[in-house]
């Protein structure tokens, strides 16, 4: 049968799909027609009626593994439980030796309230091979905290979080990958095997059995596969060894044994071509003695047996009821608008939202807007839809897809979820250098628990000069910060704990700090006194134009949306940072923030350091303004000199409202007299001098940089607090780390890259900078892949020829793209996933980062290959290499800004001047010195900030059983001594509870110590010490004149109790502790004698609050508390304990009292009643008179409002 152009084999399938009761398997030639085939019949039935059976996306004796997205949908895929679909494959997967289908099933369910202690689940995962981590991110990943359990299992699109409770099942849930928190609660839950290679003892041990008798010429010690898989290690590449793995193999018709196989065309062909490039690369690969290989029947299915099989499959038949279609889309929409259409229904297609309203605006009211096949109507139908091949039916009805016309591969790409976690800040390490602010430079050895006094705490041990060794609070995180240069770059003597030569240069830093930061604000002065014009916009007409956006935004760009409205509403011009890797959506940001400078009718300058970046630009926001009346023109070097002249007049006339632009924008004859807001995009390609530019021409100019990865004078600004920042850290949704490889070059794995790209029909870019060597790379590439289809692009060839290649690139018509760093920003293709970057120690960090940007953008996984002609390298060069290879996680860009500032070093970053003072006391303290300074002469305040602190002397700290992870600890602290609102500390308290289950009572004292340290923070209070004797309140020179006369008040109110001291420290004796002391002291010897009596004297007072009682009440409700608690525990022992609770007694201090006590006593008749119940009575507690405490106790249960009504009649007016 002649290969169909159409829907029409889709159509058939559907036909016969409705009729059969089996499920089908339908086998094409490639994965391009596998995808069409795929949108096709979700197009007629439905996306839950049919998978696409991914092929494994590497070369056949590939040294990569296969990608972990592609093993996760395949298992998916195979757990379809009982539920009818059709599977579509290529003849590629039919060559694969797959482990038996039992390997993918799930291997037990369980669910709610079943018996399952954590134990026999951790046994059960690990039985599995899964591996125990930190945080879950990956598939075969397990975690322990406290009594949860994470895992990733394949069969499920999100990880599960499962909730262990006295041995039962308490709650199943699915968590988010990248925010670790949960998202949806379940009844019930399956776990299957993790991986395709399980590396437990018993598949290890088959594994060497069989590759010892399949290669018993070869010596296994030359084998890095064999040596990895030896010592229980993944290794990538060791798929080529599968078969060993397993005593038996299932092929492709295995698996799904159960369906009906149809096949489109004579595959044949496909077959015979997939087969030649095994039988290539085993020769290619063969000569390798360190990789032995099995034999192409060995390693894959016979091409013989696959040729048999797929010959007796029956073929699709198609009806005769389909016309061939002889016109593309443009000569349909023609034909509509001459109205020359010789059909009944039409439905128009496209996958894009921006040519859909321009469709609709063209011939509306006329059509029909529809959302499924089964609605069309008769006349002009409009659909979005994943791009399809046209239907031309004879009962005059046609179906036509415009992107389908543009052979755009990009486009046929799925939109999946992606479950890449955000990247983790990263924290001091042990072995890394770090600095205490009073102590100086030591080496971090990690978290340990320390008891004192018979409290547990953990605490940062710091190791200094002759191994003295410093223990620090962990409520004292603040006072660490990561030194900068690295124990191995430099010789450092680590400062000493006896010595004051660290006072000394602290002290020589501050006041350089302090000299810096009046030289920044001398700088910033002119602009931050100006004022700005307000930009502000109703929020209905600004949610009608967001919904011209058609997706949802990410929290983090939600967050810096309105944090940019906030700015640009104010008289202060906004200087702020957009940060976000490429792709993160900053664009969508800089486009709302345009709409309110436009809607308050002041102009918008977008500044782009590449022509290739301004035209996208330039075609971004027309798309996106297409539906408002907003005029934007574009200004580059390939404007000519009329319409350059016509756009400055017209722009410096306001008939302009948007402009983008290069550096052709830095012209005298521009005027941005009514300019309101500045976008420069890619900020670190611009020098400060043209920067200073646009701020000299309008000091009242709002702008907004945009960059992946910010120069270091920027960061210098942000760490200064001059700059404001916005972070886009949330990963899109269809993206996947790219993974980095720095290698020496090599002609086999130039071919293997490339080769392996176009296996899965993509493409790939080779950044070679230098032009004179692009056209001899060219004839190279030619060369080693002659049936690949090549082009070149640089700056130096002709606008055209530049916009020709790269349009051929973006439509898939070309499969590699020669090219400078010109891409480095601005190009957008889904389809290119692998990049080859020659001669890479030349380039700078962030022009790395950047270029590896311009691939990952589908749900394909990305390769990114670092080439370098030699090993030795320069520290500085490999060091960069070093920090892009670490740095591969998605969000990466400002943590590589962080490294780059790292490797520069001080002098470059802040000027010679400050880089003495750098050195020795550290960036980061330097920074926050610096910082304070600026806040110092901005308030012309003398006191420097002073950190808060609470210390109770309690337990108050994280166990390794609530939270094993040292990095993850490390983040709670400082994320609870940096919270800036309750708020912000119930939520770490609630993430902790979703991660890792109840709260110990030692977390619970942790979350509260916090929570008081954050109110502390704002009434005038330094820091609270509460000890055995008193607890102490230091009191800020600066308290507020309301709160300091509060406190005099309580003094005079309690005076025996309360005090203050020429310290500022205001004292408070309470009995509590003296109580806790005497009943620690005694606790030991009644518990031995199995008997006694312990009775604390408690008060009314402890009951509720009572006026005058601020410090009294409370101590006497701890007592109470406190004689509860122990109750329980001495009860065990036969020891009674007893609370004294007394009403009114007749003292000194009640004469002071401002109301009637009610039933006053005297001491003598208090003492009476102590002795009788003491002697007489076996009551927990003690009280008296009756009439009062009974009163109170029923006042007790009354609500707030009716109790303080209540008392408050009882005081004196």
């Amino acid at each position: 049968m002649k290969k169909k152009q159409d829907q029409s084999v889709a159509f058939e399938i559907c036909n016969k799909f409705r009729k059969t009761k089996k499920s089908l398997c339908i086998i094409v030639d490639n994965v391009r027609n596998a995808q069409l085939l795929k949108n096709e019949i979700s197009f007629h039935i439905g996306d839950d009626s049919v998978e696409f059976f991914p092929e494994n996306e590497i070369l056949p004796y590939d040294h990569f593994s296969v990608p972990e997205s592609i093993t996760k949908r395949r298992f998916h895929i195979l757990n379809k439980f009982n539920q009818r679909n059709i599977v579509i494959t290529t003849v590629k997967n039919l060559f694969e030796r797959y482990p038996p289908i039992s390997h993918f099933k799930s291997f037990k369910n369980f669910e709610i309230n079943q018996i399952l202690s954590i134990k026999d689940l951790v046994a059960i995962l690990e039985t599995l091979n899964y591996s125990k981590k930190e945080n879950v991110e990956n598939i075969n990943d397990y975690s322990l905290r406290g009594g949860i359990v994470d895992f990733y299992t394949p069969i499920y699109k999100h990880p599960l979080r499962i909730e262990v409770f006295d041995n039962k099942i308490e709650s199943i849930r699915f968590f988010d990958v990248s925010t670790q928190s949960s998202i949806k609660r379940e009844s019930k839950f399956s776990i299957s095997t993790g991986s395709i290679i399980s590396l437990n003892e018993g598949s290890i041990k088959l594994f060497k059995d069989q590759w010892r008798n399949y290669f018993n010429d070869y010596d296994e010690r030359n084998n890095k596969i064999f040596q990895s898989i030896n010592n229980g290690k993944h290794i990538e590449g060791e798929e080529i060894y599968l078969p060993f793995f397993f005593k038996e193999m299932s092929t492709f018709f295995d698996l799904f044994q159960d369906r009906e196989f149809l096949r489109i065309n004579d595959l044949d062909v496909s077959i015979n071509e997939f087969y030649e490039q095994i039988i290539s690369r085993f020769d290619e690969e063969n000569i390798d003695h360190s990789r032995s290989l099995l034999m192409p029947d060995h390693a894959f299915v016979n091409i013989n047996k696959i040729k048999k099989t797929v010959n007796n499959l029956k073929e699709i038949h198609i009806e005769d009821k389909y016309v061939e279609l002889k016109k593309d889309f443009e000569n349909v929409l023609s034909d509509i608008e001459k109205k020359e259409i010789d059909y009944e229904k039409v439905l128009l297609l496209t996958s894009q939202l921006s040519e859909y309203e321009s469709i609709l605006k063209k011939f509306a009211p006329l059509i029909n807007e529809i959302d499924t096949f089964e609605n069309i109507k008769e006349g002009i139908n409009l659909m979005l839809s994943p791009i399809v091949r046209p239907l031309n039916l004879k009962d005059k009805t046609l179906i036509i897809h415009k992107e389908y016309f543009s052979k755009s591969n990009s486009k046929l790409m799925p939109q999946t979820i992606n479950n890449q976690s955000k990247v983790n800040i990263n924290f001091f390490k042990p072995e890394d250098l770090v600095v205490h602010e009073n102590y100086g430079i030591g080496k971090y050895e990690g978290l340990e628990i320390i008891s004192t006094n018979n409290t547990k705490n953990e605490y940062f041990k710091i190791t200094y000069l002759n191994n003295e060794s410093l223990y620090v609070p962990i409520r004292n995180i603040n006072l660490l910060s990561k030194y900068h240069i690295k124990p191995h770059e430099k010789n450092y003597v680590y400062d000493s704990l006896s010595s004051n030569k660290w006072k000394s240069n602290k002290q020589k830093a501050l006041l350089r700090a302090r000299d810096h930061a009046a030289e920044i604000l001398n700088v910033e002065s002119k602009r931050s006194k100006s004022s700005s014009y307000q930009l502000n916009i109703p929020d209905k007409i600004f949610n009608e134009f967001n919904q011209d956006f058609p997706y949802e935004l990410t929290p983090d760009q939600a967050i810096a949306i309105d944090a940019i409205r906030k700015d640009i509403n104010l008289i202060k011009p906004m200087n702020r940072l957009l940060c976000g890797d490429v792709g993160f959506g900053k664009t969508e940001v800089a486009v709302r923030a345009s709409y309110v400078s436009c809607y308050s009718q002041k102009q918008v300058v977008i500044l782009t350091p590449s022509t290739v970046l301004s035209d996208q630009h330039y075609e971004s926001f027309l798309k996106r303004f297409k539906n408002v009346p907003v005029n934007i023109k574009l200004l580059n070097r390939h404007t000519s000199s009329k319409n350059k002249n016509l756009i400055i007049d017209d722009f410096n006339n306001n008939k302009i409202d948007i402009l983008i632009g290069t550096h052709s924008i830095f012209n005298k004859d521009i005027n941005f007299k009514n300019t309101g807001l500045v976008i420069i995009d890619e900020e670190h390609k611009f020098g400060i001098r043209q920067k200073n530019i646009i701020k000299s021409n309008q000091e009242n100019i709002h702008i907004l940089y945009l960059s992946a990865t910010p120069i270091p004078r920027t960061m210098n600004f942000i760490y200064a607090g001059l700059k404001d920042f916005s972070f886009l850290q949330t990963p899109p949704q269809n993206r996947l780390s790219i993974k980095s490889f720095l290698k020496v070059n090599s002609e086999q794995l130039f071919k293997e890259a490339i080769n392996r790209e176009i296996s899965r029909g993509g493409q790939t870019f080779i950044i070679q900078n230098d032009i004179s060597k692009i056209d001899k790379l060219s004839i190279y590439i030619k060369k080693i892949l002659p049936d690949s289809r090549v082009r070149i692009a640089h700056g130096k060839l002709k606008k055209q020829d530049i916009t020709d290649a790269m349009t051929q690139f973006n439509n898939g018509n070309i499969d590699i793209l020669i090219c400078t760093t010109i891409v480095e920003m601005g190009l957008d293709i889904p389809n290119a996933n692998t990049i080859l970057i020659i001669d890479s120690h030349k380039l700078g960090l962030s022009q790395l980062h950047q270029l590896r940007g311009r691939i990952g953008r589908s749900n394909r996984q990305g390769y990114c290959y670092l080439f370098i002609p030699t090993d030795e390298l320069k520290n500085k060069s490999k060091n960069r290499l070093d920090s892009i290879i670490r740095h591969s996680k998605l969000g990466s860009g400002y943590f590589i800004a962080q490294e780059d500032l790292e490797i520069r070093g001080a002098g470059e970053i802040l000027g010679d001047k400050q880089s003495g003072h750098i050195n020795t006391v550290g960036l980061s303290l330097y920074l926050s010195m610096l910082k304070n300074s600026i806040n110092l002469i901005k308030s012309k305040n003398e006191e420097m900030v002073i950190d808060t602190e609470v210390n109770f002397y309690d337990e108050a700290y994280i166990s390794n059983e609530y939270l094993p992870s040292p990095i993850e600890r490390l983040k709670i602290y400082k994320n609870l001594m940096d919270a800036e609102t309750i708020e912000k500390i119930t939520k770490i308290k609630h993430d902790l509870i979703d991660r890792c289950g109840k709260l110990p009572f030692e977390v619970l004292s942790l979350i509260q110590n916090a929570e008081l340290n954050n109110k502390i923070k704002k009434i005038g209070i330094t820091s609270i010490n509460s000890n055995k004797k008193n607890t102490v309140l230091n009191l800020s020179k600066n308290i507020p004149r309301k709160n300091l006369n509060r406190i005099i008040e309580v003094i005079k109110e309690n005076p025996t109790t309360h005090s203050i001291t020429k310290q500022n420290k205001f004292v408070m004796d309470v009995n509590y502790f003296g109580t806790l002391n005497c009943v620690k002291a005694v606790e030991k010897y009644f518990k031995d004698k199995r008997n006694g009596h312990i009775s604390i004297v408690s008060s009314i007072a402890g009951y509720r609050g009572l006026p005058n009682s601020s410090g009294y009440g409370p101590s006497k409700a701890a007592l109470t508390n406190f004689a509860e608690s122990i109750y329980f525990d001495f009860k065990k022992f036969n020891v009674r304990v007893s609370v004294v609770s007394p009403g009114f007694i007749k003292t000194p201090l009640t004469d002071k009292n401002e109301f009637d006590m009610p039933f006053l006593r005297s001491p003598e008749y208090a003492a009476d009643k102590v002795y009788k119940g003491l002697v007489n009575s076996n009551s927990f507690e003690i009280h008296f008179p009756k009439q009062l405490t009974l009163t109170l106790k029923f006042l007790r249960i009354l609500p707030y409002k009716i109790y303080l009504f209540l008392v408050d009649k009882l005081v004196k007016r």
